[in-house]
């Protein structure tokens, strides 16, 4: 694995996402190296899209642009991150989206954390100061340790980010699980799903899921490592295959009294009322 410093010329940016105002991303690139991820296609610098999962470029002027960028900003909601994993192992070293998070919160800004990673609760003590403002969502594609491992080969174990998650919704830090990408014959039963439904029951975490996208970089590495492209590719367009998918997570959803949204649907409404009765 590689890292490769750099000069960025912005840290934070408008983002496109119709729930969000601002992205922040302090890594290109993500040691992750998940196979159904649709990063690849969107990772600007080809060295680390194109070596996905072994070179992460790191912002390492990320805090001081910050900093300047925000003093002219008008305040809304910032993920942290959109197209990287910012508590992926380089943070262990640079703490770069952990001290991103902080000036934020203390900016001011309201903050949506996505990861996998347990790494999140270094900054526990900063997202529970500010957790009228902050929200933590943790990735969780299957429980199965060996699928897990399939798809996501360098990521933290799912019953590590288990844990994570209920260490942060027992401090009264408002949580969530991205149930996702769900694929067609991989992680797509209701057996496989219902383990994660009870998680959230048990932590009082929404569920939000998302079925595969197949982008072009996530399609060649799912042929490569699971050897079939027709898998890879079937998720997002065989429409009897998505009902059952959303009749199936519907009944898990009652089933367990979990709040459960899909991703094309507009769920941080909630959080961005919270926001407008604080400002």
């Amino acid at each position: 694995m590689r890292i490769v410093e750099y000069n960025a010329v912005s840290a934070i940016s408008r983002s496109s996402m119709a729930e969000l105002d601002y992205a922040l991303n302090a890594y290109s690139g993500c040691f992750h190296g998940c196979i159904y991820c649709y990063a690849m296609d969107f990772t600007r610098i080809q060295d680390a899209a194109q070596h996905w999962g072994q070179v992460v470029y790191v912002k390492k002027n990320l805090l001081h642009l910050l900093r300047s960028e925000i003093k002219t900003m008008k305040r809304g909601i910032v993920g942290v991150s959109t197209i990287t994993d910012p508590y992926q192992p380089a943070e262990a070293v640079y703490h770069l989206s952990g001290s991103a998070i902080e000036i934020l919160l203390r900016a001011g800004f309201r903050v949506t954390v996505q990861t996998k990673s347990p790494l999140v609760l270094r900054d526990r003590d900063i997202l529970q100061d500010h957790r009228n403002l902050c929200d933590v969502g943790i990735t969780i594609t299957t429980m199965n340790q060996k699928k897990a491992l399939l798809l996501e080969p360098q990521s933290p174990s799912p019953l590590a980010r288990g844990r994570a998650l209920s260490s942060l919704s027992s401090s009264g830090i408002r949580t969530w699980i991205f149930l996702g990408p769900i694929i067609n014959g991989i992680n797509d039963s209701p057996s496989d799903m219902e383990q994660i439904f009870q998680l959230a029951a048990d932590t009082g975490s929404r569920v939000i899921y998302d079925t595969f996208s197949n982008y072009k970089g996530a399609t060649r590495l799912m042929a490569e490592r699971i050897g079939s492209s027709d898998m890879a590719g079937q998720s997002r367009y065989d429409i009897k295959w998505k009902e059952k998918v959303i009749s199936d997570v519907q009944r898990l959803s009652d089933r367990y009294s979990v709040k459960c949204n899909n991703q094309d649907q507009e769920w941080l409404e909630e959080r961005r009322m919270d926001y407008r009765t604080l400002y």
